[in-house]
């Protein structure tokens, strides 16, 4: 996927060592034109709430900026990441929406100044009007269709007062946000098998001719594994097909949390067919990783229509480096090959391409 090479803060400082701005005005216009193309620039989701939780911490002078985005039955707020301490982290938490004040904030779809309290490390605005150090800023994240999707809150100074143009330019950096995470959503539906929650066939075809590409331009190597569920028609044959779809949803949650997102490319190739494409990773690196999760794969038990399945796991190990000059069918087709006789030698186990 996407992946800054810097952040917002050193590339806006690399920005400005260009020149020196006329005005302040002119200064809070390049930030604010910089910030609106860099929250366009990702679909990535993680990335794009990391750039915007430091853009909007920058902008707004905020000593702390969570970010939330409203579930689809709209009656939670998911923190999607916090800033604070000078970083972007994740927080997994859940807010109540419906009948609270936060509701109420949000359908008024304005940008409001209110008292502060935290809910574990969380800015919220307060129901009460007592003053304190620290006071609450809210964003509502106003999509397309003039839709709510969510709720940027910052901690900011007590004293903070923003101007009219400050609050525009904040309410334009909240609507490119909230406009970025719908793209980003729309991008992760169409690139994300909807059953096993792995990436689709048609972007690994993307994703593996850009590998070897960059792999003509650097030293460096690209492996691929790719896997079959042994015997998985006697799945379907013998509990149904819905318990079928069971095992290729928990295949897929339980390959997600033992492989690294971000760094390799895991795909539903077909059926029962799997595909990890795997940059910058030797041969041996792969054929590694293929042995862990075969074992993984073979210890697990998939529950589905009340009955424990048990299924085995083949795969082909292949790979490249920048010595060899490789299309993406031959790169699989080597897996392909690796894969066959894994199978032929009597599966669950992992075979590695050779000459």
């Amino acid at each position: 996927m996407d992946k800054p090479l810097e952040t917002s803060k050193t590339l806006r400082s690399s920005a400005f060592d260009a020149g020196e701005m006329k005005s302040e005005f002119d200064e809070q216009f390049f930030i604010l034109n910089f910030g609106t193309r860099l929250l366009t620039a990702f679909t990535d989701r993680d990335i794009l709430i990391d750039i915007a939780l430091e853009t909007l911490a920058d902008f707004s002078h905020g000593i702390r900026v969570a970010i939330m985005s409203l579930d689809e039955k709209k009656e939670k707020l998911e923190v999607e990441g916090v800033f604070a301490d000078a970083k972007p982290s994740r927080v997994k938490m859940s807010l109540p929406f419906v009948g609270t004040t936060l509701e109420k904030l949000l359908m008024q779809k304005v940008v409001v100044v209110s008292p502060l309290i935290l809910e574990n490390g969380i800015p919220l605005p307060a129901e009460n009007t007592e003053g304190g150090k620290e006071r609450c800023l809210c964003l509502p994240l106003i999509g397309s269709s003039f839709r709510v999707v969510g709720l940027v809150t910052v901690a900011v100074a007590d004293d903070y007062n923003p101007s009219f143009i400050e609050t525009q330019q904040l309410r334009i950096l909240s609507t490119m946000l909230a406009v970025s995470m719908d793209n980003a959503s729309l991008f992760a539906r169409l690139i994300q098998d909807s059953l096993t929650g792995l990436y689709t066939r048609r972007f690994y075809d993307i994703r593996v001719e850009e590998e070897l590409a960059k792999l003509k331009r650097s030293c460096g190597f690209l492996s691929i594994i790719m896997m079959d569920l042994d015997d998985f028609k006697k799945v379907n044959d013998s509990f149904g097909h819905l318990a079928g779809d069971e095992v290729l949803r928990q295949f897929g949650a339980l390959m997600l949390e033992h492989v690294r997102r971000g760094s390799t490319v895991f795909s539903r190739y077909g059926g029962e067919e799997f595909v990890l494409l795997m940059p910058d990773a030797p041969l041996d690196e792969a054929l590694g990783l293929a042995n862990r999760l075969k074992t993984l794969c073979k210890d697990f038990s998939f529950g589905a229509a009340d009955h424990d399945i048990r299924i085995t796991l083949s795969a082909g190990v292949a790979g490249t480096d920048h010595t060899e000059s490789l299309s993406p069918d031959q790169l699989l087709q080597r897996a392909d090959r690796a894969l066959y006789l894994a199978k032929l030698e009597g599966r669950n186990r992992v075979v590695a391409w050779s000459e």
